[in-house]
């Protein structure tokens, strides 16, 4: 009987204690304080704009530095174009046949023989000088 009872217990229906597993706790997602997203947006665009602004200075100063330079090697250049034109005056006035005949007389007691100077006609009295000794 008494495994009748317990058969018979174990097929009643009885109010079954409702066993719930606690279900985890969701969180609820807190929504993104508004501020805070226009913070850092505003910090990204102000870094940005800060590494552009520092980037165009360095440029800037770069670009002042070879200007410099350019002047300097420009008033070099200048300097050296002068130089040059005097120094090639200077090699004309040394060629020259006046200045030889003038250190010939003078230093080796020389003189020109006005008999035997000729003067070329034509192109070759253009292309050489026209005092020549035979």
């Amino acid at each position: 009987m008494l495994a009748r009872k317990y058969d018979n217990y174990a097929w009643q229906e009885q109010p079954a204690e409702q066993y719930e597993a606690p279900q985890p706790v969701r969180r609820r997602r807190r929504k993104p304080d508004k501020m805070k997203l226009i913070r850092s947006g505003l910090f990204k665009i102000l870094a940005v704009v800060m590494v552009a602004y520092f980037a165009m200075v360095l440029r800037s100063e770069a670009m002042v530095q070879c200007s410099n330079e350019l002047v300097s090697l420009q008033k070099q250049e200048a300097q050296l174009i002068n130089q040059n034109n005097e120094l090639r005056i200077e090699v004309e006035q040394l060629k020259g046949p006046e200045r030889i005949i003038g250190l010939a007389e003078q230093r080796l007691g020389m003189s020109v023989a006005r008999s035997n100077i000729y003067v070329k006609a034509g192109e070759a009295a253009k292309s050489s000088n026209s005092l020549a000794a035979k």
